[in-house]
């Protein structure tokens, strides 16, 4: 029986093979789509879970209270993590990171390299995270100070293919120089976690850390025992800040510790602080929600088709109804034949997944692998999509054909009954409702994403590049390497400052010089040498700009924004002139010093947050990176130039340069992944829709193929009737404009609420949209519709 219905399957499949290749090219594209989002999500919810504790690993985390709203932070104080080992038996075991973005790492007396993934870790790392060794003891890898573990990747670079263990390395790192013992090569951390490093230092090389309780800088996990709940031990932690912080002077006031998971930190963390860049849940769900609807869409068509084609079915099952064949066996038929063309489609959209994978992987970001045999959940999520895939998209014309009555199924009452006319007028109308909603929602995305890399962000973005400077680089050389650099024509202007423009600037204290010092307000704080604002072209509204003339400016001047005029309560800028502002740390004042300037506010964080206080001030010490404004015609020229007497001044440290534009466009680099992937999705969408609109305008001039002949022959002409047949699909792209409309529009909203700054939703977007739409339904169309108007009426009249 069961090859009999393949068989049947097979033929009618054959028979009808444009109807079947637009329902198989269709599902192809919609289990595509599927195959490459559940890698993702797969890939993405595994992060973390590699670890042998992963459930029982939290990692603590604080909220402290500010003027301006409360901060939650990833990272804590050095003494929180033993404290809590020593208080709490609940906890198995702890360990701290601490990561130096910025550190110098070489052979003592040879050139030194930047290395970004350095992190300093206590001995019982191994307690807590599994990391895998191919030389060394995990016990005694990091119990000595200045101890250091490499991967291998990292080893080759300074020691080629010698054996590095027991082999010394120069670190500068924390404005510390350091020589440390290689004691152990790591394997390198899998892709799915969320910290990485190319090299571990032993957290005891910087000392006693049992004092510093007002620095948050170390990321703090803890292993629980397995039968404590983490939320019970968190109702413990409000004595814990009352028995060590509440009354400490050196600790930074009262704070609410929570314990996180492991498991969450991926997907359900954006806290400041964090050790890298984490994903967004919210994305992986966008993503899912789009890919399941392109298929949804392909199993539109395929109802669609299946039912505006029941007719030239109707006479095969009257007739087998008539020898007897049961509903059920109907039913059975049609189903096999449906399977039958998802699985088709799947081994085709399997071979579409390997192709687009590449692709995927680059605008992902991700390395993710067609692999059946180490991912057997991939197959049976393949297998359920089939079945389910053949079962819903066919159930419905299934039922309908194997409903029909052998008396009636000749006088064509189905086909041309208002029910099946509102079923396929439906459908077509969802598949343009999707359509339209990923068209303007993907148009609205990548004009947020041109708006913020247009916004005047208070500074000229053009034409400068950032170097990272040598660690040992005191004033005297830095004046030097300076007046060199500005001594080729081509280079504008030249200035330091501590930090490059990213979400991380730092937040100090800063008072109005009163002595009581816990009266201090929470400010971005920005060390510049005296010609920072000459050179990034930012504009003073009152007051003056610093000044080499200007003696007291290194040692008492300070530059501030209009925000932080407001936050230090002054109602105009030209008021804060002159006054005094001190930056403070508990107990202790860093700087004293007058206002001599206001900026006007720039934007140096993304623009998902306001222009937040900021202080400026000169620090030599703290000066880490290096600002070229250059003639954009001699690029390559001044690059050139540039490294040339950087290596001179620098001649044992590698050179790190980055041009100011591309740094700010990263920081929406999620933002525009997500663009990116909507518009591909975007492009499927519309191409599955046009495939139906294509099947359906086929199939529909093909029942209205006579009909057209007496048109032609009362007189029609090409145009009217092309007119007539264009009307049916007019209407459904109308109607999805009027629906997509309301809920693309509030979709979008929510979206743009998560920035400060933001572009209008104009209607345009939606007019535009369903122009586009109604543009390609009516191209799709009209080429058939043409077609048939101009078909000789006497070849489609003669069988009557």
């Amino acid at each position: 029986m069961w090859k009999n219905y393949l068989l049947i399957a097979s033929r009618t499949l054959w028979k009808n093979k444009v109807f079947s290749l637009i329902n198989i090219l269709g599902l192809s594209v919609g289990l595509a789509c599927c195959i490459l989002m559940f890698l993702f999500i797969q890939h993405e919810r595994s992060y973390d879970r590699f670890n042998h504790h992963a459930k029982d690993i939290y990692r603590i985390t604080s909220v402290m209270a500010g003027s301006n709203g409360s901060t939650h932070l990833a990272v804590t104080p050095a003494p929180w993590a033993p404290l809590m080992k020593k208080d709490y038996p609940e906890i198995k075991s702890y360990t701290r990171l601490l990561k130096d973005e910025k550190a110098l790492i070489g052979p003592p007396g040879e050139q030194q390299f930047f290395e970004t993934n350095l992190l300093y870790a206590d001995s019982t790392l191994f307690d807590v995270f599994t990391i895998s060794l191919e030389k060394g003891d995990v016990k005694q890898a990091l119990e000595r100070p200045n101890s250091i573990i490499l991967t291998s990747e990292t080893a080759k670079k300074y020691f080629g293919h010698t054996n590095p263990i027991g082999k010394t390395l120069s670190i500068n790192s924390f404005g510390r120089n350091l020589t440390v013992e290689v004691t152990a090569l790591a394997r390198p951390m899998p892709a799915n976690s969320h910290f990485a490093f190319s090299s571990l230092v032993s957290l005891a090389t910087l000392g006693d850390l049992s004092g510093l309780w007002s620095f948050h800088m170390f990321q703090s996990y803890v292993v629980l025992n397995s039968n404590t709940a983490a939320n019970s031990l968190e109702n413990k932690f409000p004595a814990f800040v009352k028995r060590y912080i509440l009354n400490n002077p050196s600790a930074d006031g009262k704070q609410d510790i929570h314990l996180q998971p492991l498991t969450d930190i991926h997907l359900r963390s954006n806290l400041v602080g964090e050790i890298g860049t984490n994903g967004n849940i919210t994305y992986v769900y966008a993503f899912a929600c789009v890919a399941l609807f392109v298929l949804l869409l392909a199993c539109f068509n395929f109802t669609n088709l299946s039912t505006a084609r029941s007719l030239t079915r109707a006479k095969e099952v009257g007739l087998r109804k008539v020898v007897g064949a049961e509903k059920r066996q109907l039913l059975q038929q049609f189903l096999t034949e449906t399977t039958l063309f998802a699985l088709l489609a799947l081994i085709i959209a399997i071979a579409m997944a390997y192709l687009a994978l590449p692709l995927f992987n680059r605008v992902a970001e991700r390395s993710l692998t067609i692999d059946f045999v180490h991912n057997p959940l991939l197959t049976f999520v393949l297998i359920g999509l089939v079945i389910a895939v053949g079962v819903l998209a066919g159930l419905y014309p299934a039922v309908i054909l194997s409903a029909f009555k052998p008396t009636e199924v000749l006088k064509g009452k189905f086909s041309n009954s208002r029910k099946g006319l509102s079923l396929r007028f439906l459908l077509v109308t969802v598949q343009f409702v999707v359509s339209m909603g990923l068209i303007a929602g993907t148009f609205l995305v990548n004009h947020q994403l041109n708006f913020l890399k247009s916004k005047n962000l208070g500074f000229d973005r053009e034409n400068v590049v950032i170097l990272t400077l040598p660690k040992d680089m005191d004033s005297t050389r830095l004046a030097t390497f300076k007046n060199s650099l500005l001594a080729d024509g081509s280079v504008y202007s030249v200035s330091a400052s501590s930090s490059i423009p990213s979400a991380n600037i730092p937040i100090n204290q800063v008072n109005d010089g009163s002595s009581n010092l816990s009266q201090a307000q929470s400010m971005q704080m920005l060390f510049t040498d005296l010609d920072f604002i000459r050179t990034m072209k930012m504009k003073i509204v009152a007051g003056r700009d610093f000044s080499e003339k200007m003696a007291l400016d290194k040692t008492e001047g300070f530059l501030i924004n209009e925000e932080a005029v407001k936050k230090l309560g002054y109602q105009k800028s030209e008021a804060a002139i002159g006054t005094t502002i001190q930056w403070v740390q508990p107990n202790t004042v860093l700087k004293k010093g007058k206002v001599v300037g206001v900026v006007q506010n720039f934007n140096i964080t993304p623009l998902k947050t306001a222009v937040q206080p900021l202080v400026m001030h000169y620090a030599a010490d703290r000066l880490q990176y290096l600002y070229l404004r250059f003639n954009q015609k001699n690029a390559d020229q001044v690059l050139k130039e540039v490294a040339k007497k950087f290596t001179s001044f620098a001649p044992k440290q590698s050179l790190e340069y980055t041009f100011l534009d591309d740094t700010l466009n990263a920081m929406y680099t999620s933002e525009t992944k997500l663009g990116v992937i909507f518009s591909y999705f975007s492009f499927l969408a519309i191409f599955i829709a046009c495939l139906g609109i294509l099947g359906l305008s086929l199939y529909t001039i093909q029942l209205r193929i006579k009909e057209i002949a007496i048109r032609k022959v009362l007189g029609a002409t090409v145009l009217s009737i092309t007119a007539e047949l264009l009307k049916q699909f007019i209407k459904p792209v109308l109607l999805a404009s009027l629906i997509a409309t309301p809920i693309t529009w509030y979709v979008m909203s929510k979206w743009l609420e998560e920035f400060a700054y933001r572009t209008p939703i104009l209607p345009s977007v939606f007019l535009v949209t369903t122009a586009f739409v109604l543009a390609l339904a009516v191209l799709t169309m009209t080429i058939q519709s043409v077609k048939a108007a101009l078909s000789n009426p006497v070849q489609n009249l003669r069988s009557e």
